[in-house]
């Protein structure tokens, strides 16, 4: 049971899904408090969830015992030494969401003892059904991980990982959507150039990948098990797996992955 008051600040797509689910299960009036620099969204945003969103940033770190950070990575810096290291203090618990920005970064900023927290979240969140890596910063205590772990459990499954892997796990599930979207994508053109009407091919490839990771979470079996189980010898799905092979689609994969993981580390200094 979360009994603690939850800031959250920015709240675009991600900041928004956070709140979503915390507007589930405590009481938005007392224990949550958001705050939003865009009009458009901040009306969006009161209007949605029937509750004040501030424009003061520092309103928000005042009132809440634990301040989820979810601005743009480039808006942190300015948003920590321009606003936020006042207010703060180490009785305070701060998670960031902002890419590419480390715990020691936000703590050599805020200039305190600061348990800080790193989260990567990734899209499906905004359907309760994300994951999300936690990287624990020099201050922080068992407390402030179950809390973390309980708030963002809320949007999906939490794994624990050394900040020093933060950039693998962007490269792996934080953009990761992204690339499922693209394969699909690809999965559906190819339908319609066989001839298929792009509603039905879109419902086929949806549908696809959908039941195909329910299975797969569900039987909890080894991917490779599961493909040889569909893969019969010479037949349709062989030839498409053997296409697959004569292109190297396995290296492309892994080649994609390495460019995203070192992209992070040149975002996080890194």
């Amino acid at each position: 049971m979360i009994n603690k008051k939850i800031g959250i600040i920015g709240c675009g797509n991600m900041g928004e899904a956070i709140l979503d689910r915390l507007s589930r299960v405590i009481e938005k009036s007392t224990s949550i408090m958001v705050s939003e620099l865009d009009a458009k969204r901040r009306e969006y945003i009161q209007s949605k969830y029937k509750i004040i969103v501030e424009i003061e940033n520092n309103l928000v770190v005042k009132h809440s015992d634990v301040i989820i950070i979810a601005v743009k990575p480039k808006d942190l810096k300015a948003l920590l030494k321009e606003e936020l290291c006042c207010s703060l203090d180490k009785n305070k618990l701060v998670i960031s969401i902002a890419a590419g920005v480390t715990t020691k970064f936000i703590e050599d900023t805020i200039g305190e003892k600061m348990p800080v927290i790193r989260m990567m979240p990734n899209m499906p969140a905004m359907v309760g059904e994300g994951i999300s890596s936690l990287s624990r910063g020099k201050y922080v205590k068992k407390e402030d991980i179950e809390l973390a772990k309980e708030i963002f459990s809320l949007i999906g499954s939490v794994v624990e990982v050394d900040e020093s892997l933060v950039d693998a796990v962007t490269a792996l599930s934080g953009s990761g959507p992204a690339y499922f979207f693209y394969f699909i994508e690809s999965i559906i053109e190819a339908g319609i150039e066989l001839g298929l009407e792009e509603k039905v091919a879109k419902e086929l490839a949806t549908k696809t990948f959908f039941g195909t990771s329910k299975l797969l979470e569900a039987t909890k079996q080894d991917p490779a098990e599961l493909r040889l189980k569909v893969t019969s010898k010479g037949g349709t799905t062989e030839a498409a797996i053997s296409a697959f092979e004569a292109k190297k689609f396995k290296s492309i994969v892994k080649e994609a992955l390495k460019a995203a993981c070192e992209r992070s580390k040149e975002m996080s200094g890194g």
